[in-house]
């Protein structure tokens, strides 16, 4: 499909094809939790939704103020007939994500990026693996062509450089990145740059950019293509287990 502007998230994640998300499951736990996965809307889900819409998509109504709390016949009825990119909060979480909208972009360096006159916000990329013949897909957040680099936001509890840094290891945004600029690249997107635009869920609201270094992503972009070998093998034979062997022995962890 290459690339495509202005499909829904909806529509998107109805498409086939290998996501960062399949990635780093396989990766970090098995092929069998990867096919296990299913997409739930929690309330988390919906905050993210939430702030990337108020960052990205400034333009566009999609975030709708609910009552007071999810259980509330009132926010189920709200929730059955939004639109498809259309996001419900409860009244509490509105305001939160509002303010964690605004105060992010008082940072000028998350404005600059947000607001650059060359960006391109949510385009869908699709393409196939030159090395498996998997097809990918991934959807950035925004990227500056001009400037060849690709920016994700992520609502993070910590966007300190030390806390946000243990993030990336524990939930493997490393891999994430990689992938993303491997895939736009095979589609013709000449990307070779990714920052993560982090902001907290909680007062004071804190943002802060990080770059993720080219000696972290040539590691990230051997264990994607290690993982992306796997899927294939894995998809080939028919066989999605755990991997995991018949038991593991719990022994005492290297720091004690």
């Amino acid at each position: 499909m290459g690339i495509v502007e202005g499909m829904s998230n909806e529509v998107y994640h109805s498409q086939s094809g290998i996501s960062s998300t399949a990635v780093k499951t396989v990766y970090n736990k098995s092929l069998a939790h990867w096919k296990g996965e299913k997409r739930k809307q929690t309330s988390a889900f919906s905050m993210g939704s939430a702030v990337h819409a108020l960052l990205l998509e400034e333009d566009r109504d999609l975030v709708i103020k609910g009552p007071k709390t999810r259980a509330s016949k009132g926010f189920k009825e709200l929730e059955e007939n939004a639109e498809d990119d259309q996001v419900v909060l409860t009244e509490v979480e509105y305001h939160v994500a509002h303010r964690m909208a605004q105060e992010t972009l008082k940072n000028e360096t998350c404005l600059t990026a947000l607001r650059h006159q060359n960006r391109k916000n949510e385009v869908s990329v699709f393409a196939e693996c030159e090395r498996t013949g998997l097809m990918l897909k991934t959807r950035p957040d925004l990227y500056i062509p001009t400037e060849g680099t690709v920016y994700d936001v992520k609502t993070t509890q910590d966007a300190s450089p030390t806390g946000f840094a243990q993030e990336c290891w524990k939930y493997s945004y490393d891999l994430q990145a990689a992938f993303y600029l491997y895939v736009c690249n095979l589609a013709g997107i000449l990307v070779e740059r990714f920052h993560f635009l982090a902001v907290e869920k909680a007062a004071p609201y804190a943002s802060h950019m990080h770059v993720v270094s080219p000696e972290l992503l040539a590691n990230a972009t051997e264990r994607m293509h290690r993982t992306l070998a796997v899927i294939k093998d894995a998809s080939d034979k028919e066989d999605f287990g755990t991997g995991w062997g018949e038991y593991t022995v719990l022994d005492l962890p290297k720091w004690l």
